[in-house]
């Protein structure tokens, strides 16, 4: 048998049990010399410095590579701009030389024709005359003073190319001196110095077009190609 509990009357039943609380168990903290304390430090800083070296280097760098960049294409920009001017002045010079080239000769050739008027036109015929001696007829035409002067010149010369057919010159007023139209059957030739005047006049303006649009086209080909990726950067 078991025995009975024996009466608590000396318990206090009114004051409320205190519970019990375990103090917390704080973590370890790892300790170190001061002095591998001061070393890592040092390392940390020596490192961290390294590093705050290389990125100022590496931008510095980009820096310069980006202004270098920039004063190349200025430099070319600028060449180009020089060449432009030089090829501009040298296309005026070129321009104004073969300008005063043809004046120059224009007026050679009056002075030619004022001194010898039937030079032209007796080589003319005499070049035409050959291959026209079986020509049943062939007529000249000329300034009006010529006419006599003509014949004395031309009759030589139909003797030795041995001309069979017609010989006709005529004074015609409205063909300037030193001009001359030779005309056969089948056809003509003419001497007109002013129509050659602006021939030549033409092929002229026609080559320095083409040479001034030659330039335009080199400078367009040679111009910097990185500038347009530098403007979109």
């Amino acid at each position: 048998m078991t025995s009975p509990s024996k009466f608590l009357f000396d318990t206090d039943f009114t004051a409320p049990e205190v519970p019990v609380v375990e103090a917390p168990v704080e973590p370890e903290v790892p300790m170190m010399p001061v002095a591998d304390h001061e070393a890592a430090l040092a390392t940390a800083r020596k490192i961290a410095f390294e590093e705050g070296r290389a990125a100022a280097a590496k931008e510095l760098a980009t820096s310069q590579d980006q202004r270098l960049t920039n004063a190349v294409y200025d430099l070319v920009a600028m060449s180009g701009q020089v060449v432009a001017a030089a090829e501009a002045e040298q296309a005026s010079q070129e321009q104004d030389a073969i300008g005063l080239a043809f004046m120059i000769a224009r007026r050679l050739c009056a002075h030619l024709l004022a001194r010898q008027p039937l030079a032209e036109t007796v080589a003319l015929f005499s070049e035409c005359l050959g291959p026209l001696r079986k020509s049943p007829h062939l007529v000249v035409r000329i300034a009006p003073q010529d006419v006599e002067a003509l014949k004395a010149k031309v009759d030589p010369i139909v003797a030795e190319k041995g001309f069979e057919g017609k010989l006709v010159i005529l004074g015609a007023a409205e063909v300037a001196r030193g001009d001359c139209r030779i005309e056969w059957g089948e056809g003509g030739i003419i001497r007109d110095r002013k129509a050659l005047e602006k021939q030549i006049d033409a092929s002229i303006k026609a080559y320095l077009q083409a040479r001034g649009q030659g330039r335009t086209q080199a400078a367009a080909e040679t111009a910097p190609a990185g500038a347009d990726q530098e403007d979109k950067a």
